[in-house]
């Protein structure tokens, strides 16, 4: 049987590409850069091969950049005729919306646009020849999304397992196909819908009415998230088309390039070795110019910069150092909290070796900047970041993936380090408070008993530095970031980091409105009350390791604006030990370090330190 032959391919490309946010925001995934060329051009290349005359691509999203990649509305000599559709119409809406462009008795050939395949479309034609169907589907025996049934006959007997008939083997739909046009008299005008329920339908109606082909042979790859993008950029298969071309590469000065946005320069900052990483990470041509801003001054020996992108592509890029060890878990601890259901920056790529990462870009607005809004849209926010807490703070240890490294989980050893870098840094140096030998046994033995009831709650994983500041929000979603200290510990310290937060205020009762949300969310196995307890217990021990990072970095690594937080620290630290009732010395410790605060000469102190240096925009 001869193989038909195809005039017109159908490329989709007017999807949301949301899974793909934010390298979607302001470009349609088919034209995302893979090897410094546009995603969509290498389906092109693919229907070239078997003879396509033309291309009919329908746009919705972000419709104006395909004019901007195809200046001349043609690929290679083949005409592309572009249809914008309003309202997005899906897949079987899309090619009704097209019926109008198609001759009476063409066979077209249905690309997805945001695939990278090679399989031979010359076995998917004959199969399309030899079954006369109005619709011939290219399968695969594998791959992420097997949902295509096929029965002991090898016909397909059910999709997404509508019709509950699960067959003797599933395989997954390549997003290839071949129709014929009396296919699209079945579809209904201006209906945003699915092929796949049609497909469902008329397979109902009769059985084998929708014939397939399983073709495993040569690649296949579905851009489905960021991770998935940043993995085929870094190494593109080497696709090689009918009669085993290679696939054509695009010339230097290619017009369909979507090249990211000419730099003022390249900050002294960043180095050849960033700028190569940014290029190879976003599948963009050597000698691509690139321009990198400088984010803050960074900290804990990291670097941000933020990568500014023609075709709405932006980035962040960091750069580490060897100073802490945690920052090496940063891409690994993002890949698990994802996998988990926690929301965080998507990890575009990293290099070990050279110690760069890059990332989404969330924007500027985190739960601090917003301290000021009205608290029922912080009251909002709050809650959805519990519920995201909640997934990690639920997360039982021996539910963790093999090979996963974290920091060393709290223990006694780093309760005490914490109480006596507080009381080293902000009660010593800052409040210049020296305690009596007795008095300070004393106060160890009270915070030595607060740290054993922190240790007899359940070990689960904690952020360890879950504030506003750490709590990104974008389109109204948070977003938690600065997660590479993550360790077992109490789930009681991160619910202090987050309500008793020095950095924002809460209104009376909304700290408490909160506690108890997460109270219920979280299914405690605690009553009330000492779940309560532990919450201040925790925040008091959060407190003193905020209030003794305040005095190191204002003082040690001259950034005084953190001594500008001591006071509230301090206020949050005394309130919550008076309700707790049950740290005496550490309630009157922190009421002297408070009036300490307020006496002229520290007043004088504090003010002659922020004059001295220049502020910096760094976090705890």
């Amino acid at each position: 049987m001869n193989a038909v032959q195809i005039r017109t391919a159908f490329i989709l490309g007017a999807g949301l590409g949301t899974r793909l946010r934010p390298l979607t925001r302001n470009c349609p995934k088919p034209l995302l850069p893979v090897g410094g060329r546009p995603l969509i051009t290498f389906a092109m290349d693919h229907c070239l091969s078997i003879g396509v005359k033309r291309f009919i691509v329908n746009t919705h999203h972000c419709a104006a950049a395909y004019d901007r990649a195809f200046p001349g509305r043609s690929r290679r000599g083949a005409p592309i005729l572009f249809r914008n559709e309003p309202v997005l119409l899906d897949t079987a809406g899309g090619l009704k919306n097209i019926e109008d462009l198609i001759e009476e008795e063409e066979t077209i050939l249905v690309y997805n646009g945001d695939i990278l395949s090679d399989l031979p479309l010359s076995r998917l034609l004959t199969a399309h020849a030899a079954g006369g169907r109005e619709v011939t589907l290219a399968l695969r025996s594998n791959g992420p999304l097997r949902n295509v049934c096929l029965d002991a006959r090898g016909e397909i007997c059910d999709f997404r397992d509508l019709l509950g008939n699960p067959g003797v083997r599933r395989c997954l739909f390549s997003g290839i196909s071949v129709v014929e046009k009396r296919f699209l008299r079945r579809l209904i005008p201006g209906k945003a819908e699915s092929t796949i329920p049609v497909f469902a339908a008329m397979i109902r109606e009769a059985s084998g009415s929708v014939a397939s082909v399983v073709i495993d042979e040569g690649n296949w790859e579905d851009i489905g998230d960021p991770e998935a993008y940043a993995q085929i950029v870094a190494a593109v298969p080497p696709l090689r088309y009918g009669d085993g071309c290679t696939a054509p590469e695009e010339s230097a000065d290619a017009t369909n390039t979507i090249l990211l946005a000419v730099p003022k320069g390249v900050p002294a900052e960043a180095g050849e070795d960033e700028v190569a990483f940014v290029l190879r990470t976003l599948g963009l041509a050597a000698g691509t110019r690139v321009e990198l801003a400088q984010v803050g001054k960074g900290g804990s020996d990291r670097d941000y910069f933020r990568v500014a992108a023609a075709g709405g592509m932006p980035a962040i890029l960091m750069r580490y150092g060897r100073m802490y060890e945690e920052n090496d878990l940063y891409a690994a601890v993002a890949s698990f909290l994802k996998g988990i259901g926690v929301r965080v920056p998507a990890i575009y790529g990293h290099d070990p070796e050279r110690r760069l990462i890059l990332m989404e870009d969330l924007g500027e607005r985190d739960l601090y900047a917003l301290r000021d809004a009205p608290w029922k849209i912080r009251r909002s926010l709050y809650e959805k970041t519990l519920a995201l807490a909640a997934k990690m703070l639920s997360l039982s240890l021996d539910r963790l993936p093999a090979g996963l490294r974290l920091m060393p989980g709290f223990d006694a050893n780093l309760y005490r380090w914490e109480r006596n870098y507080f009381r080293e840094h902000c009660v010593r140096n800052v409040c210049r408070i020296d305690l009596a030998a007795a008095e300070g046994e004393a106060l160890e033995a009270e915070l030595a008993a607060l740290a054993g009831r922190l240790l007899s709650t359940p070990s689960v994983l904690v952020h360890r530095d879950l504030q506003s500041q750490n709590v990104m929000i974008l389109d109204s979603e948070p977003v938690l970031i600065d997660f590479q200290g993550m360790r077992p510990g109490s789930p009681f310290y991160d619910l202090g980091s987050l309500l008793c937060d020095p950095y924002v205020s809460f209104p009376e009762k909304g700290r408490d409105e909160l506690l108890r949300l997460y109270h219920g969310i979280s299914h405690s196995q605690y009553p009330w009350d000492l779940f309560q307890e532990f919450f201040l217990l925790a925040s008091a021990q959060r407190l003193m390791q905020a209030l003794g990072a305040y005095g190191f970095l204002g003082l040690k690594r001259e950034k005084p604006h953190f001594l500008n937080h001591i006071r509230p620290a301090l206020e949050n630290l005394i309130a919550v030990t008076a309700e707790s009732g049950s740290l005496p010395r550490l309630h009157a410790l922190a009421s002297r370090c408070r009036d300490a605060v307020e006496i002229g000469d520290l007043r004088g102190f504090l003010k002659g330190i922020n004059t001295k240096f220049e502020r910096e925009d760094d976090r705890v």
